[in-house]
């Protein structure tokens, strides 16, 4: 494989993966690849099931026993790692839009920095079984990036970063619920 083809198919990977249609490419957990019965079990006991099982359930092989600590662990990993996802998003946006929108992500890269420690904190928690913990900085995280949208809103923009937005209030509802579970 050549370097220019070698590089369209990485573009078309990081394509699929900001489209949210990589797992359904390779036919992973989400897309009508087989989710493990454990954890589609247990996710669809959260308001957003599908969310749950295509996030969750690709880390399944990780855990020797599947139950709602391990699937609280999955979908915390998860949320974790689309924040940090979103907060590249934010890098690549803020250099193509006009200046109300590009300060405008600079302060949700604030907010999602905020989301990304209060998600360690709430890791930890878990780690100790501390729900009561585990469940107020999910909550703060939540509220960080809820308030992304403030300065869009204020400055009359639209926001890049609503489907992400979206998305991660779903991941953290769900990891609400099912540290209610553990």
């Amino acid at each position: 494989m050549g370097p220019a083809r070698a590089r369209l198919v990485v573009f078309a990977a990081v394509a699929l993966l900001f489209t949210g249609l990589l797992p359904q490419a390779l036919g992973k957990a989400g897309g009508g690849g087989a989710v493990n019965p454990q954890v589609a079990g247990i996710c669809s006991k959260t308001p957003f099931p599908e969310v749950c099982k295509s996030t969750a359930g690709r880390h399944a092989t990780k855990y020797p026993v599947i139950d709602n600590l391990a699937v609280l662990n999955m979908q915390v990993d998860a949320f974790s790692k689309r924040t940090a996802q979103a907060r590249k998003h934010v890098t690549k946006s803020s250099r193509t839009i006009p200046p109300a929108q590009a300060q405008a992500l600079t302060f949700c890269d604030t907010m999602y920095m905020n989301t990304q420690d209060t998600i360690g904190a709430a890791q930890r928690a878990i780690t100790f079984k501390d729900t009561g913990t585990a469940k107020i900085m999910l909550q703060l995280a939540v509220q960080d990036f809820d308030s992304c949208d403030r300065p869009f809103t204020q400055a009359g923009v639209p926001n890049p970063m609503g489907k992400f937005d979206k998305e991660l209030n779903q991941m953290a509802n769900n990891c609400m619920t099912l540290a209610n579970m553990i």
